[in-house]
């Protein structure tokens, strides 16, 4: 039977939106690959009550509690206390905890203030678990049926102190880890991918694979985990039968993303990328330079916001401007080429449209967007109406954009 692991989040920011909860989603993808699933999830904010509560009916339900946040040094963080009420022990003060947190302060050139030396108090009998990425360490302790993980809710050092000392010791505890695959697709609607997928769900050689879906909009991720003794070879059929099913819509296997895919094909062809962004603002760029390296393949990037630097920068015509508007084939086809040939780079992507909300008309509606890619055997463009609201409509565009380069830099 699967490990019973439930996560357990806290903090009154999580409940008014201030924050989102980006370390439950990241610690359920990492406990897929144990072959765990979490079985449920319970978040709280700051309030004594609650939080006992909430310990009181996780403990008793799984075999494993991962708590995250309130392990910090100001009244409302209530972690440790709380935790220390429901085991019916004190706290006690750890002094090498309080001299790490004292030497990063140092380290930092700041002065470390009184209330700091509250996160070096855990509850009597805990297993102390230091954090060499921020000053909150974290705690193992047995309580009701469960072993409770406190973690800090700082996402790099939670993560951290999640490789370091949670993992590990449930990979031990969930014993043989299951063979898993992942693929990444673009353009095609979960639903799509559900129903193209159902021959494989029901097939009978594949009774007892887990099979998933993620929508991490705009992609879509398939997972798969296998138990057994041939679950590596399993594991491999089934990711053959999927590359048959969905095809070029696969952009990745595994944990690559798209930016990435597209600059290592860049990087291994020896050939370069300038981009030309208007409703897109600079979105392109953000994600071709979030990958390390990058700067080998990307020389330049402008954001043409305005016709008039549309003409300056990339050499578009005002006539063309004038006959056609900004947001039309032959001012995305004369942008890509423009970069392209100023640059002297390989590739040149452009950009132009309507994001919205306003701006529309009848004949270019909100969501309306030209596209362009010019290069070695000429300028391919295309049009698209993208659905949804601004910040939806700029990174469908951004995505759409580099999943066709990526596909131009297959065929060659």
């Amino acid at each position: 039977m699967s490990l019973h692991v439930e996560i357990l989040s806290t903090g009154d920011e999580l409940l008014t939106g201030q924050i989102v909860d980006t370390n439950s989603a990241w610690l359920m993808d990492r406990l897929w690959d144990l072959g765990v699933m979490v079985r449920r999830k319970t978040l709280v904010g700051d309030d004594r009550q609650d939080l006992a509560a909430a310990l009181a009916e996780t403990t008793a339900r799984a075999e494993v509690v991962v708590m995250s946040g309130g392990l910090g040094p100001t009244e409302d963080d209530l972690t440790a206390e709380c935790v220390a009420a429901a085991m019916g022990v004190p706290l006690e003060l750890d002094e090498a905890s309080l001299a790490a947190i004292r030497a990063r302060f140092e380290k930092l050139g700041r002065t470390m203030t009184p209330n700091n030396a509250k996160q070096a108090r855990f509850p009597r009998g805990a297993t102390i678990l230091p954090n060499q990425l921020g000053t909150a360490p974290g705690f193992r302790v047995a309580l009701g049926r469960a072993e409770l993980f406190c973690l800090p809710g700082v996402p790099v050092e939670y993560r951290g102190l999640c490789d370091e000392a949670v993992l590990p010791r449930l990979a031990a505890r969930a014993g043989a880890v299951p063979a898993a695959r992942l693929v990444k697709l673009i353009g095609v609607p979960e639903s799509h991918a559900d129903q193209a997928m159902r021959p494989v769900m029901d097939a009978p050689e594949h009774r007892g694979v887990r099979f998933g879906y993620r929508a991490h909009w705009p992609e879509i991720h398939v997972k798969w985990s296998v138990p057994g003794p041939d679950a590596e070879a399993h594991a491999e059929r089934i990711l053959g039968e999927v590359r048959r099913i969905f095809g070029d819509a696969i952009f990745a296997e595994g944990k690559d993303d798209l930016a990435p895919v597209v600059v290592a094909r860049l990087a291994a062809r020896g050939e370069t990328l300038a981009l030309a962004e208007s409703c897109t603002g600079g979105l392109v760029a953000e994600l071709v330079t979030s990958v390390p390296g990058a700067s080998d393949v990307f020389p330049l990037g402008v954001v043409t916001y305005a016709n008039a630097a549309k003409t300056a920068l990339l050499g578009v015509g005002a006539d063309l401007l004038a006959a056609h508007g900004a947001v039309s084939e032959p001012v995305a086809r004369a942008m890509a080429e423009g970069a392209r040939d100023r640059a002297g780079t390989t590739w040149a992507a452009a950009l132009t449209g309507i994001a919205g909300p306003g701006g529309g008309t009848p004949e270019k509606p909100v969501g309306t967007v030209h596209l362009a890619i010019a290069g070695p055997t000429g300028t391919q463009t295309w049009a698209r109406r993208f659905p949804g609201d601004r910040d939806r409509v700029r990174k469908t565009s951004a995505y759409d954009v580099l999943n066709q380069l990526r596909l131009l830099l297959r065929d060659r």
